[in-house]
């Protein structure tokens, strides 16, 4: 259940994965789709179903009510921000209430995925770490491309993404973007390789029914990123990923037209209202 979670929190707090009126949708159908993929890569009994379901709902009901106004305040940090003409000091200041609002996501997700792995059987075990081994072939073969590939690819993404706030960008911008995408590490294997660590290591504890506060110690450090846990070259370069993408970010709001930071601004704010909106719902 963590990791569905943590990639819907990245997303929504983030605002980076898809338009605005897309994060709305897949803010309604949230609980769904996280039932829905812990359902695919676990074979529940009823009574594990019943519980995950009441867990999954009664995390989305906090969320809504409790972290949706801290969602929205960061949007409008943003906007505020942006308006004043964006320094390189306001995107440390953004990223570490990112950071904060992510944390308050991840935390109580610890808590509900110890109880569901220290609740399954050892075939159970066995066969949700057979299907992640497949799932991280997988994703070996995508990762397997040239450098030059793999960050085309980024770029892509990162292109039509930016469009779905900004409008269309020109072949100049697109071009400027992906010059700037290079200077960006790409960790992709080793996020993979700490991944199959974890899950490993996980599926080792759950088999022998570790004690749920040092299985829950465990899950809290992966999800909420903990250096710890990444190897030294990891630790240096994601460190360097981090400052770089600052930069990123500071050099794509300065390749923005006005009426494209204007569209962007309006997209924000309409989502950061979306979400204020969506957590006084019952």
């Amino acid at each position: 259940m963590g990791l569905r979670i943590r990639s819907l929190a990245a997303a929504v707090a983030a605002i980076a994965l898809s338009g605005c009126n897309k994060i709305g949708l897949l803010y309604d159908y949230a609980d769904k789709l996280v039932l829905y993929k812990v359902e695919d890569d676990f074979d529940l009994d009823k009574a594990q179903r019943v519980r995950l379901k009441a867990d999954v709902e009664a995390y989305f009901q906090w969320h809504r009510k409790t972290l949706l106004p801290a969602y929205a305040d960061f949007l409008s940090y943003i906007v505020d921000s942006a308006r004043v003409s964006l320094r390189p000091g306001e995107i440390d200041s953004g990223y570490q209430r990112y950071q904060e609002i992510y944390r308050r996501t991840m935390e109580p997700v610890a808590e509900k995925s110890t109880a569901l792995l220290l609740s399954l059987s050892p075939d159970q075990i066995e066969g949700w770490i057979e299907r992640q081994r497949k799932k991280n072939r997988k994703l070996h073969k995508d990762f397997s491309g040239s450098q030059p590939e793999r960050l085309e690819h980024r770029a892509k993404k990162i292109i039509d993404e930016l469009e779905d706030w900004t409008g269309r960008l020109s072949k100049e911008q697109k071009e400027k973007i992906r010059v700037l995408n290079g200077s960006v590490p790409w960790n992709g294997i080793l996020w993979l390789d700490l991944r199959e660590k974890v899950q490993e290591r996980v599926a080792e504890m759950a088999k022998r029914k570790a004690p749920a506060d040092s299985l829950q110690a465990y899950l809290a450090q992966y999800y909420l990123g903990d250096e710890n846990l990444k190897s030294d070259e990891f630790r240096e370069r994601y460190r360097d990923f981090e400052q770089r993408l600052k930069t990123f970010i500071y050099a794509i709001r300065n390749l923005l037209t006005d009426e494209q930071r204007a569209r962007f601004l309006q997209q924000v704010e309409k989502l950061a209202q979306d979400f204020r909106t969506r957590s006084q719902q019952e």
